[in-house]
């Protein structure tokens, strides 16, 4: 086979060079610059540092430190990408790092919910739903403490696994479309209470509360958090935990069970519902039953109930009692607690004659009179399913509950805080999950543990850059949801990894280079997202 000579190209990966173009052309990254003091004779401004880092970042193949970026656009046309003068060169990691400490200095969370705020204008999303959530993520290496930066911790109980890493706490909302909006960096191990009141606190400054409401999970729900969002006019739905108000959950179920569960429209669900009195005043319950909750709850407690029921019980393979009194005591105290289980347990004290041993070891001498027999009980236990109370617990342990304060409606409001229906709270609840895969992008489609930092600073920064990379990427998957496109943005970098945009300097023109129907792919994309392959590679000047 003959040896070619090598064949130059000047541009960059189709997927990156896309989420670069949705940055620049949305107007973000000119906000950043004009918004981000930064010293004026500066190749690399603050924007388009951000814009550099998120490049690698939608890359299927690569995951690279900041020392790393510039030899991402070694075959870039990055004059046209970031400006008259700057090359591969001055996109080092000194340059990316104090361009960091810039937008760290300007204030992070107040600047990330403008370019939210820029995209979701652009693209036509205004939703007044906010899903509210903290999660931890982990990062390799961090320098000494900051004073008044957000410092990791070993927390031991790290999402991702990696406890052996150094965490963050991030506190974040998506709204009701799955474009994230909010984001902020804290100190490893902040409670989470913490995180909620500052971020409803910065919701307060942010919008309109009276118009917006708020879904979260059972942490959101304790009487100071309820009580600020009522003052603020805020409507809320979270799960309820079993402490609030004197354990109404208890109430509630007891109600429900007593009750008879309506049909929801959403398939499979049963639903309840009620107001009951609270130290946070009056507020609306909903009780609801998954499609398949009873059945799960009954191959539970088949499968695990005995395994409960043996430890619990298991005191009584060994344990001896000196009448039968004291044998019936003890297990009456352990058989009072086994409510919960689907198995009956039954025991019976058996006596049991057990030879005296002498006090003195070796063999007595011969002649010695026998000591003689004792009695002692031991209770056989025995336990068997039961198919009629694994019913009854699992027609309780099957209810979850919903609480809200949102007015009841028989059918929705424009906007839902002045009124929505049972299946509609429902269903704003259940679409929490649907956001979880936010956090799993920023935590590893990002590779942010992969990448070292010197100070507290640049670390909180940095969560600032990989939040704009999840929020470009949130809003291309809305657009393709509203398209009708069933595939994610992640599936569309791996599937676009090998394709690449071609400059052709020359003729200033581009190409797509790879295989056969990348063009036609990437054309397809660009056209979703209103923009012009022309000005793919070009500055909004």
């Amino acid at each position: 086979m003959e040896w070619m000579r090598e064949q130059q190209y000047e541009g960059l990966p189709a997927s990156s060079a896309i989420a670069m173009a949705v940055m620049e052309r949305s107007g973000m990254r000119a906000m950043i610059d004009s918004l981000v003091k930064h010293a004026g004779d500066r190749k690399l401004t603050p924007g388009m540092a951000v814009k550099a880092m998120i490049g690698p970042i939608f890359d299927a193949r690569k995951k690279m430190p900041l020392s790393g970026v510039r030899h991402f656009y070694s075959a870039a046309p990055t004059d046209l990408l970031f400006g008259d003068g700057v090359t591969m060169e001055s996109l080092n990691d000194n340059a990316l790092a104090r361009n960091l400490d810039d937008l760290y200095d300007h204030g992070l969370e107040k600047l990330f919910w403008g370019c939210s705020s820029m995209l979701k204008r652009r693209y036509g999303f205004d939703s007044k739903i906010r899903h509210m959530d903290s999660t931890n993520y982990t990062i390799h290496a961090i320098g000494p403490d900051n004073e008044g930066r957000a410092v990791p911790a070993f927390g031991g109980n790290a999402k991702d696994g990696r406890n052996d890493l150094l965490q963050y706490c991030a506190a974040t909302v998506t709204d009701g479309d799955r474009i994230l909006e909010y984001s902020k960096a804290y100190s490893g191990n902040t409670a989470d209470p913490v995180m909620d009141r500052e971020t409803l606190e910065f919701l307060k400054r942010s919008l309109v509360p009276s118009e917006n409401t708020v879904i979260a999970d059972c942490k959101l729900v304790n009487t100071s958090l309820i009580t600020e969002m009522n003052d603020m006019g805020m409507g809320f739905i979270s799960k309820l935990p079993a402490i609030f108000s004197d354990k109404v959950k208890e109430k509630v179920i007891s109600s429900a069970s007593s009750g008879v569960m309506d049909v929801s429209s959403l398939s499979g669900y049963e639903t309840y519902e009620t107001e009951h009195e609270t130290v946070c005043g009056k507020l609306r319950f909903i009780v609801y039953r998954s499609p398949g909750g009873i059945r799960k709850e009954m191959e539970y407690l088949k499968r695990q109930g005995r395994c409960d029921a043996e430890k619990r019980f298991k005191v009584f393979s060994k344990k001896k009692f000196a009448c039968e009194a004291d044998a019936r005591l003890m297990f009456g105290e352990i058989l009072g607690k086994h409510r919960d289980n689907a198995y009956i347990v039954s025991g019976e004290p058996i006596r049991t004659d057990e030879i005296i041993r002498r006090d003195s070891r070796g063999r007595p001498p011969k002649g010695t009179p026998s000591l003689g027999t004792r009695p002692y009980w031991k209770m056989d236990v025995s336990m068997e399913f039961s198919e009629s109370r694994a019913i009854e617990i699992a027609n309780v342990r099957s209810l979850s509950v919903i609480v809200t304060n949102l007015p009841f409606c028989s059918a929705d409001d424009e906007n839902i805080r002045y009124g929505a229906t049972t299946d509609t709270v429902l269903r704003l609840y259940l679409d929490q999950y649907k956001v979880e895969h936010t956090y799993r992008l920023m935590k590893s489609g990002m590779g942010v543990d992969s990448v070292y930092v010197h100070t507290p600073s640049r670390a909180n920064a940095l969560l600032f850059v990989v939040s704009v990379a999840t929020l470009i990427s949130s809003v291309m998957d809305a657009v393709l949801r509203r398209g009708a496109r069933h595939k994610t943005v992640k599936q569309i970098c791996i599937e676009m990894q090998n394709a690449l945009i071609e400059y052709v300097r020359g003729r200033d023109a581009m190409r797509v280079l790879g295989p056969k129907g990348s063009s036609d792919s990437v054309l397809s994309y660009l056209s979703l997202l209103g923009m012009d392959p022309s000005i793919l590679l070009e500055i909004d000047r």
